[in-house]
């Protein structure tokens, strides 16, 4: 099977100047295939323009719309009580992927046990004893990640980092959004905290046994640069 740099460099190549061996190579439909096609193409001259330099190529090719999303992870429905249980595991980080980490997307919707004897933060987010985090901890234990290994693997925690609390009494689900984008604090501390095999955990959390985090549904993204010499 043809590289993608190879299936681009089919696709556009001069019929006059080339003989062709077959049916051109379908490029395919990838962010990653997209970037290599735009490269190709700003990287060749037009009768209206030059070819532009790979520099500046990169750094067009460095916007947002043209990352890509590297790793997703999901969860159902969970009811947690009095622990903190972690309901998303990515995949171990590459070194690769630790350089080129643009954004992390945390999603989740949620509410707490929709009552308490603390009326006066009731409707708020003072005095709620139910929230989320995403963690930072070694991967390299043995044994599968998951809920079952949570008592082993807290001593390999690097950083815990609290996303959001619940509102306090909550009678309905609420949809939350928290994102960690290239340059803030949390994604300049947590770049720097990850080392290759390095895992990011979503945790849903509740303290004291009254009190419970309902979680509906929750979903992590992770977008990095695109590393043209890769294929995906």
């Amino acid at each position: 099977m043809l590289s993608f740099a190879s299936a681009i460099a089919d696709w556009f190549r001069d019929p006059s100047s080339t003989p062709s061996t077959g049916p051109r190579t379908p490029l395919p439909n990838t962010t990653h295939a997209s970037n290599l096609a735009t490269f190709f193409c700003l990287s060749r001259p037009t009768p209206t323009r030059p070819a532009l330099p790979p520099e500046l190529i990169l750094q067009i090719l460095a916007h947002p719309t043209r990352w890509l999303l590297t790793h997703v992870g999901t969860a159902n429905a969970v009811r947690v009580s009095n622990k903190d249980l972690p309901i998303i595991t990515l995949p171990p980080f590459t070194t690769e992927e630790i350089k080129s980490l643009r954004r992390i997307i945390f999603r989740f919707r949620s509410k707490d046990q929709g009552h308490s004897w603390d009326r006066v933060n009731h409707g708020t987010y003072g005095g709620s004893w139910t929230w989320f985090e995403a963690v930072v901890r070694s991967g390299k234990a043995c044994g599968p990640d998951g809920p079952d290994l949570h008592g082993a693997l807290e001593d390999k925690v690097r950083k815990k980092f609290e996303l959001q609390r619940n509102r306090h009494a909550g009678m309905r689900f609420e949809d939350y959004e928290i994102v960690f984008e290239d340059g803030d604090v949390r994604m300049t501390e947590l770049k720097s905290l990850l080392s290759q095999g390095d895992v990011l955990e979503l945790r849903a959390c509740a303290r004291y046994p009254a009190w419970v985090n309902n979680v509906d549904e929750a979903k992590v993204e992770v977008w990095c640069l695109d590393d043209l010499g890769k294929r995906r």
